[in-house]
């Protein structure tokens, strides 16, 4: 289908792309976010890094809602991203509905986040041909993050210096909330001078009650316009921009 797609009409790829997602899902590619990036905004605050988003900046966050099962027809259940830095650190807060959380009470090891119901961040620099970077967290705050280059090349050794983060359960589903280091972000090469960023925003949805191999599904905030699911390409990543700090 890759090479389908790399071939096809541009009417035609776009056709495509229509049937993929749900009739009540707007589209959002990574070239709309390129023209309006996702602001990230400056507040002059700290969180404490607990599991429980206590502080009232998030109360003053407003959420990104805009998380879709793009290869399915039904309403993906809610998902919620609010997002803020402090000029030194990138705060994050996920908070999920999810009335079938997938969780393992032990795990052996990273790889094993992979078959759990998680939140997930890409991170990508402009040169293609330079290392990305994914971290996927389940419920319980554990990591799993790897250093990959295009296509599917990762190196699970890969460990962020800076992650921190913790997840706990809720009534209607779980949250998880982390910082990473702005630093580190700026060593990585991810997040420019100038406060932009490539950014993946996305949730593995697990169900216990389907045979294994049909029990996940993808969430994600921007379209990879990819007839699969596949958030281990450029177009999967939109493109967030730090405000200024005052």
């Amino acid at each position: 289908m890759k090479q389908i797609l790399r071939t096809l009409p541009i009417p035609f790829v776009l056709i495509l792309i229509a049937a993929a997602a749900p009739a009540s899902a707007q589209v959002l590619t990574a070239e709309a976010t390129a023209r309006s990036p996702l602001l990230i905004p400056y507040v002059d605050c700290r969180a404490d890094i607990d599991g429980r988003a206590l502080e009232e900046v998030w109360k003053q966050i407003p959420p990104l809602t805009a998380f879709h099962y793009y290869w399915d027809e039904e309403p993906a259940p809610k998902t919620e991203l609010r997002l803020f830095h402090n000029g030194d650190d990138l705060y994050f807060l996920y908070t999920v509905e999810d009335d079938d959380v997938v969780s393992a009470r032990v795990i052996g090891e990273e790889m094993d986040i992979a078959e759990e119901d998680r939140i997930e961040f890409g991170m990508s620099p402009e040169d293609s041909t330079a290392p990305y970077y994914f971290f996927e967290i389940d419920s319980q705050g554990r990591v799993l993050d790897y250093e990959t280059r295009y296509y599917r090349r990762f190196d699970p050794a890969w460990d962020s210096d800076s992650l921190e983060v913790l997840g706990r359960r809720t009534e209607t589903g779980y949250e998880v909330e982390g910082k990473f280091s702005l630093r580190e972000l700026r060593d990585l090469g991810v997040l420019t001078s100038d406060g932009k960023m490539r950014l993946g925003c996305f949730r593995g949805e697990y169900s216990s009650d389907r045979p294994s191999g049909e029990n996940y599904k993808w969430i994600s905030w921007v379209h990879p316009q990819t007839a699969v699911p596949d958030f281990h390409v450029r177009s999967a990543f939109g493109t967030a921009r730090l405000e200024e700090s005052r």
